[in-house]
């Protein structure tokens, strides 16, 4: 993968997953990703805290329909993108679940790269809202993403840390 990130910037749980990710060495790539076939290790090209762009290169292997995409697969998909941006956000002792995810569908998604580009609008103690889009080859917004994520620590999301 050639994205230059400064893992620094993000939160130490968050660290080893975008490290494994850049390196190509992920022996803990989350099974649901391997079974789907999302690949952010060749998809994710910008990161920043709060802010991620993936870019799908979409060879019809998801279509329902020739050139009309799964809306499954954009469900899948956009809750992996959103959940990364998501990921990106948090800070130390920190985790989240979703809680709900909206997928607006505005046309086809066809054949081609399709940008997906999700923000992490706001966030409070508890909640963090992203949005995502999905743009066309052609740059023709194709599904708007509304995601609310519930931020809780670590513990109470995974359970209790080993110690040591």
């Amino acid at each position: 993968m050639s994205l230059d990130v400064d893992t620094s910037q993000f939160s130490p749980h968050f660290q080893p997953f975008l490290e494994g990710l850049l390196s190509g060495d992920w022996p803990n790539k989350p099974k649901g990703l391997q079974k789907l076939g999302i690949m952010p290790e060749n998809w994710l090209k910008h990161i920043e805290p709060g802010h991620v762009r993936y870019v799908w290169p979409n060879d019809g292997s998801h279509d329902i329909q020739p050139g009309r995409t799964f809306g499954g697969w954009v469900g899948a998909l956009s809750d992996h993108v959103v959940s990364i941006c998501m990921f990106s956000g948090l800070t130390e002792g920190e985790a989240f679940t979703t809680q709900d995810l909206q997928i607006k569908l505005f046309r086809p998604v066809s054949l081609g790269d399709i940008t997906i580009e999700a923000h992490l609008i706001n966030r409070s103690r508890t909640t963090g809202y992203v949005e995502a889009e999905w743009r066309l080859p052609d740059g023709k917004l194709a599904a708007k993403i509304l995601a609310w994520k519930a931020i809780r620590s670590i513990e109470a999301i995974h359970g209790q840390r080993p110690a040591g």
